[in-house]
């Protein structure tokens, strides 16, 4: 279409200009103009192919855009710093993988004083079909190293409070895999404890929720040596009793 568009305006530019000339002088001028035109087209058609290949999409910023004003897209956005959403109607695919960088997703951290994340923000999000709960991948809320995953709902949208839902794992359908809530877990299979011949002295890395790199008090093991169940309490190791 663009090339149809410049060959027609050049060529009745060419018709114009020529008018008052000879038959063969009209002739050379139009040649050569359509030499120009094959000329410029290609370097067209040569940028547009550059630009499809490496100018990545980019939006705005637009503080006064009208969908700021839905909870759904606002929520956790400083939209004074936040480009607007840019919308592909159709399926995203990747024969590599989809990388997210940058740390500018909902709740970054650049975004303060709104956000309270220290070093991130939202990965994905998929809402439900009737866009009332999302599920939800972050990283960076309270540590840098600290990755979450969770079924949220902001407040309004169908509850009077915010509210969590749940994340299964290990299966789509009823009384199977492991259910994981907000204040809660589920498990409809088995699970198996760490079988160890000696007791563990620590943890490898500091989880800033247990504000220590000790052995956290609840954890269980299955002690090989003795054949039972091992607990640390706030009194040190002790193995379960069993019937």
């Amino acid at each position: 279409m663009k090339r149809f568009f410049v060959t027609s305006v050049l060529l009745l530019m060419a018709a114009t200009i020529s008018l008052p000339a000879s038959a063969q002088k009209r002739a050379k001028q139009i040649e050569q103009l359509t030499q120009m035109v094959e000329a410029l087209t290609a370097k067209v058609d040569s940028l547009q192919r550059e630009v499809d290949n490496r100018v990545p999409v980019s939006k705005p910023i637009d503080p006064e855009w009208e969908k700021w004003q839905d909870v759904r897209y606002n929520y956790g956005f400083n939209t004074a710093h936040q480009p607007i959403f840019n919308t592909v109607d159709g399926v995203l695919e990747s024969t590599v993988m989809l990388s997210v960088r940058g740390g500018r997703g909902r709740w970054n951290n650049q975004g303060r004083p709104t956000s309270a994340f220290v070093d991130g923000g939202h990965l994905f999000e998929g809402w439900n079909g009737t866009e009332t709960c999302r599920l939800t991948m972050l990283i960076g809320k309270y540590a840098p190293d600290l990755a979450c995953i969770q079924v949220y709902s902001p407040k309004g949208l169908y509850r009077d409070v915010r509210h969590f839902g749940w994340v299964k794992i290990g299966s789509d359908e009823k009384n199977q895999g492991v259910d994981f809530g907000r204040y809660w877990a589920k498990t409809f299979v088995p699970f198996s404890l760490a079988a160890l011949n000696k007791t563990p002295e620590g943890i490898h890395y500091e989880n800033c929720q247990l504000e220590s790199v000790g052995v956290p008090v609840g954890t269980l093991y299955y002690d090989t040596t003795v054949g039972k169940v091992r607990c640390y309490t706030n009194e040190g190791w002790r193995y379960l009793s069993f019937e």
